[in-house]
């Protein structure tokens, strides 16, 4: 299993509990394909640099978890299926290089 950190961005006028509803189908998109979250939660609500659908602010969400690298497909396109987000990112977060940390 590696390690990922999913970010989604959705509407800023999405109320807090369009939020959590997010949250939850997000975590659950997860586990049902066998990995395991550490962390789900808001980031913040920020201006973006762009309009996106007409949308001049979001609500930025941040996942960190572990999976089967085969799994992110389905978890991206569960994520680009889904009209509520303006946009997603999916990342492998690299392995602390111990090497330089003892430099």
């Amino acid at each position: 299993m590696r390690d990922y950190e999913l970010m989604w961005i959705l509407p800023g006028t999405s109320s807090d509990e369009d939020g959590e509803k997010s949250l939850e189908t997000v975590k659950s998109l997860i586990t049902e394909n066998g990995g395991e979250v550490s962390s789900a939660a808001l980031w913040g609500r920020r201006s973006l640099s762009y309009p996106i659908k007409k949308n001049g602010e979001g609500a930025y969400y941040l996942a960190r978890f572990s999976i089967e690298p085969k799994a992110t497909s389905e978890i991206n396109r569960a994520m680009e299926a889904n009209q509520d987000v303006l946009r997603h990112l999916l990342v492998k977060e690299e392995p602390k290089k111990a090497a330089a940390a003892e430099s």
